[in-house]
């Protein structure tokens, strides 16, 4: 019998020791792994904080307003670009009713 458990003892110190030895590589297998997350969470701060500065630079009136007009061909509106509200319907092509708008601006409403 005590031949069995010198055996049976023999078999779990055995078992134990590889135990920790897969436990120690695991656990620097594990801290290479926290090591690679680390880099990538500094590495996504320090995008963030670019991107941050990115957007406050192109969120500048001065900023927008220069691509507006290079990028995009905008610019401020001339006067004969403006137009009334009465003016609108001749504008876009639909014919004008001068009675009906002489009417509606002595009843107090808009023409229609």
């Amino acid at each position: 019998m005590s031949r069995r458990v010198f055996i049976l003892g023999l078999v779990i110190v055995g078992l134990l020791v590889f135990s920790l030895y897969r436990a120690k590589y695991g656990a620097k297998d594990t801290a290479a792994e926290l090591m690679a997350v680390e880099a990538q969470i500094e590495e996504a701060r320090h995008e963030k904080a670019l991107l941050e500065t990115e957007l406050s630079h192109m969120s500048r009136r001065e900023w927008i307003e220069e691509y507006a007009r290079n990028e995009l061909g905008m610019a401020p509106p001339r006067p004969e670009q403006m137009a009334n509200e009465r003016d609108l319907d001749a504008l876009i092509g639909k014919p004008v009713d001068p009675a009906k708008d002489a009417a509606g601006a002595t009843d107090g409403e808009a023409p229609e």
